[in-house]
């Protein structure tokens, strides 16, 4: 056997390599992009020489997965990186795409289009795949999406180059609240205060999202407050009682729901936008959910933001949306995304709970390091396997 690493600047320039030197009847192991000034894609692929002369022909043929250009209506070009995404020549959604039938969504489980599980929790569904598809379900599996919404992807896709479009379908359909123009603002009816109510695990970064936030609310005219329920961790007082201070904006602490009441309505009215600030706990704290479900039953309209950071591996992300789903979540908003390397958990989680991704944090700095979290940019985080931020 004889296996060999191959360069080039894109995926079908690499296949053609493989096949010019190891013939067409090569076996692809992996691939990978390889991120700097120069970024380049890196082939590993082997040929028995034996095993092909004692069958005659493999069935495992590159000829099988090159592009064809020239194929069926709307396919894209891969011109390096994820494919096909962000070159003008990819075309844009038809009109049954960009209007994907919510009942394909189960809302635990993303069903195939036969109406059945993608994959019933066998992980050795896709040997029977054919080879071009091996491929896409190892690209998606190297980017950490799950295994039966990656197979789901293989059925659905005409090749690797389509994998952006299936994926684009898809988080319209989860963030459909997000991308539609008469997306309606949870506000007070009376007064016209948005209050935008932020949750999620120590150390996520709500603190710092809100100041980010109230920070480019103010740029944009918006009379700002923010109210603090996190009297629990020590120093957090002080930290949003900082970032208040510096953009002059009025800070209200509550350490109960009465207060937290009376803090809102002295808001009401007076502030376009409330930020609140929630102490972080163990996602597995029923007591500090059901402390949270009491908060926003006050009766004055909360719009709930779960923040995850991007770091957190997939299974504590679901259990994490598992546990503060017990609130009536609206949104989810991701942070660290300069300190992750694969995104594939943000597919999944959109497919598994069908919750918006609303805000993307990338970094430290106030107010920079944020960005409204739109389609294109999630279909680039989701294929990239390097840190897109960095």
């Amino acid at each position: 056997m004889k296996i060999k690493k191959f360069k080039a600047r894109n995926f079908p320039e690499a296949l053609r390599l493989v096949k010019q030197e190891l013939s067409e009847h090569a076996i692809i192991l992996a691939s990978e992009e390889k991120k700097g000034l120069r970024p380049y894609v890196e082939v590993t692929a082997a040929i028995d020489y034996e095993l092909q002369s004692a069958r005659g022909e493999s069935r495992l043929r590159v000829t099988d997965f090159a592009p064809n250009h020239a194929g069926a209506e709307g396919a894209g070009r891969y011109d390096g990186g994820v494919p096909g995404f962000g070159s003008p020549r990819m075309q844009p959604l038809s009109d049954a795409s960009a209007k994907p039938d919510h009942r394909q969504y189960s809302g635990a489980m993303y069903r195939s289009q036969s109406g059945k599980p993608a994959n019933d929790g066998n992980p050795g569904q896709g040997t029977s795949l054919p080879f071009k598809k091996k491929v896409i379900l190892n690209y998606l599996r190297e980017r950490s999406i799950r295994e039966e919404f990656a197979l789901r992807l293989c059925e659905s896709a005409r090749d690797l180059d389509d994998i952006p479009r299936v994926i684009s379908a898809d988080i319209r359909v989860a963030n459909h609240d997000i991308f539609s123009a008469d997306h309606a603002r949870r506000e007070d009816a009376v007064s016209g205060s948005r209050a935008l109510m932020f949750l999620g695990p120590t150390g996520v970064g709500k603190t710092t999202t809100i100041a980010k936030l109230a920070a480019r609310a103010i740029r944009n005219g918006r009379r700002v407050g923010i109210i603090s329920l996190d009297t629990y961790r020590i120093g957090a007082i002080e930290q949003v009682r900082i970032y208040a201070k510096i953009m002059g904006i009025p800070l209200s602490i509550a350490s109960n729901g009465k207060e937290f009441k009376n803090s809102l309505s002295a808001f009401a009215g007076t502030r376009d936008m409330i930020f609140i600030d929630t102490s972080g706990r163990n996602p597995y704290d029923n007591d500090y959910i059901r402390e949270m479900l009491e908060n926003v039953r006050i009766g004055f309209p909360l719009e709930l933001h779960l923040l995850m950071s991007a770091n957190y591996d997939d299974e504590f992300m679901v259990d994490t949306f598992r546990s503060y789903g017990k609130l009536p979540l609206d949104y989810l908003s991701i942070t660290k995304i300069d300190e992750s390397v694969r995104f594939g958990s943000l597919y999944n989680l959109l497919l598994i709970y069908q919750r918006p991704i609303a805000f993307l944090t990338t970094g430290q700095k106030v107010p920079d390091d944020i960005e409204p979290a739109s389609e294109d940019r999630l279909v680039d985080l989701i294929l990239k396997k390097r840190c897109y931020a960095c």
